[in-house]
């Protein structure tokens, strides 16, 4: 999965779905305000609300590598034995059905480990 995060989701939805023709993919939390997914290939390319906190101004700098675990808590363990480093875990919430750990490899490459819940 490759997450892009937007600022206004409307308008992003509209880009991928009518001007590069991506269908529409439901997964787990899709379809709100802040999350859509759409299909491309064998990829799910997600468009995710920009979080709280960070500025609107500028190129936005959240793309990358997020893969989905059945178990973040064992994958943030086994990212930590090899080398890696856990840098935020966010909770599941407010209408949210993910945990989000950000990690890092042992070259300090970032990425995302995700668990849908509930």
């Amino acid at each position: 999965m490759v997450i892009h995060y937007v600022r206004d989701m409307e308008r992003a939805c509209a880009f991928y779905r009518d001007t590069l023709g991506l269908p529409e993919e439901p997964t787990p939390g899709s379809g709100s305000s802040g999350w859509n997914t759409f299909r491309c290939d064998g990829l799910i390319v997600a468009l995710h609300i920009l979080p709280p906190g960070d500025s609107a101004e500028g190129p936005l700098p959240h793309a990358g590598l997020n893969l989905q675990v059945d178990d973040l808590d064992s994958a943030i363990a086994e990212v930590r034995a090899a080398g890696g480093t856990v840098r935020a875990v966010q909770e599941a919430g407010g209408g949210v059905p993910v945990r989000v750990a950000e990690v890092t490899d042992p070259d300090g490459n970032g990425f995302e480990l995700r668990q849908h819940v509930g």
